[in-house]
């Protein structure tokens, strides 16, 4: 399964893909917008992480322009917010699938990423 992380935190890129890695996943960094859909343009992806605050864009409109997509269609998306628990009612609103505060909890994510990719798995919207 390939995942698509989006944040510009160089730190944040390399602990969260490695680790999602480590578990067996495929994982591609974006470290903005811009970056993102032209990846998604490009390739396969099962699932976003996406970082609320970029640069050039906000999760809300990232989100936004994938799910314009042709061919996309409605892939899981995981808001991540560095602003904590104040974020998590926008990122319902924006349509994101589930939401994790920075900083992230490693068994957190794991849990927010299984639970799309396990076979029967619960998927539980604004979580």
């Amino acid at each position: 399964m390939r995942i698509l992380l989006v944040d510009d935190n160089p730190l944040m890129q390399q602990v969260i893909s490695h680790y999602l890695e480590f578990q067996g996943y495929d994982v591609a960094v974006a470290g903005d917008g811009a970056e993102a859909i032209e990846m998604a343009q490009r390739d396969e992806f099962h699932l976003y992480l996406i970082d609320m605050r970029l640069p050039d864009q906000d999760g809300p409109e990232i989100l936004a322009a994938l799910r314009t997509m042709s061919g996309i269609g409605h892939r899981p998306a995981v808001a991540v917010s560095g602003l904590g628990e104040e974020e998590r009612a926008i990122t319902v609103e924006a349509g994101f699938d589930a939401f994790l505060a920075k900083p992230i909890d490693l068994d957190d994510l794991m849990s927010v990423v299984r639970r799309f990719f396990e076979p029967g798995a619960e998927h539980t919207v604004g979580v």
